[in-house]
Parts: structure tokens; C-alpha cells; sequence
């Protein structure tokens, strides 16, 4: 809690994991861009990464891993729920760009009870973090 009573919490992106590059099979890595878009008390916060250009990520499993990425999506004051979404794109020169399933996770109540790593492997089968296309890991925690 803040000094006005008010919790603040901070959303941290640390990795993301690529399942599926949507390239053909003779083109090793796929070009991605991704937007974070946290809502909590009425308000959206969006964030583009990375800053400039694209990151090169195959579908490899030796490869496929962008790691200690470490950016804050959101960090502020909180309502009584907070939405975490995330999109990603892999970027085609030729034709349409191919979206990633789009990642979408509510969380409601005490915002205490939100804080730790929100990761694949922690919630078994059907872990919102481990989707089709591709896995992510986030922390929030108390800012």
C-alpha cells in the first residue's frame, strides 16, 4: 500500500517463447513485434516492443526463446481487477502478417492476491500462459 492508501503494482514481461513461427518450413526464423495492453480502474496502458524493428525468433525449440527481456508493461496504482492482454505478430513482407492467438488473463479481488510469476508450467494443463503458438512468463508484483 501507498502512502494514500493505494495499492501500486508492476506488470514485468521476462520472456517469451515461440511455438509456432508461421513460416514456411525452409525459413528458419519469423520476424515479431508484440503490444501489452494492461487495464485496471477504467484506464488501458498499451506498450510496443520491442522499441525499434523486430526480433528474429525460429520455432526451434534450440532457438526459440527470448529471454531476460525484463520490460515493465504497467506499473501504477490498482483497481479491484487488472486485465493482462498481450498480442503478437509475425511480420510478412509478401503477404498478410501471420497474429499469434492473443493472450488474455483477469485477475480479481485483493491485488496481493495477484502478486507472484504467471508462467506456463505453474497451473497444469490448460495454463492461460501456455496458448497454441507460443508461451509467455510475466511477474507482478508490488511496486
Amino acid at each position: 500500500m501507498s502512502e494514500n492508501g493505494v495499492e501500486r503494482i508492476r506488470v514485468i514481461l521476462r520472456w517469451i517463447q515461440i511455438k509456432d513461427n508461421k513460416e514456411a518450413v525452409w525459413d528458419d526464423e519469423g520476424e515479431f513485434r508484440f503490444r501489452s495492453k494492461i487495464t485496471t480502474d477504467g484506464e488501458s496502458h498499451e506498450v510496443e516492443f520491442p522499441e525499434q524493428g523486430y526480433w528474429s525468433i525460429s520455432d526451434h525449440p534450440r532457438h526459440n526463446k527470448v529471454d531476460k527481456i525484463d520490460k515493465t508493461l504497467y506499473e501504477g496504482a490498482v483497481g479491484d481487477s487488472l486485465v493482462v492482454e498481450l498480442f503478437g505478430v509475425e511480420l510478412d513482407q509478401l503477404t498478410a502478417n501471420d497474429h499469434l492467438e492473443d493472450y488474455r488473463r483477469e485477475f480479481f479481488g485483493s491485488a496481493s492476491s495477484w502478486i507472484g510469476q504467471h508462467q506456463p508450467t505453474d497451473e497444469g494443463t490448460g495454463d492461460p500462459e501456455n496458448m497454441v503458438d507460443w508461451r509467455v512468463c510475466y511477474d507482478i508484483e508490488q511496486a
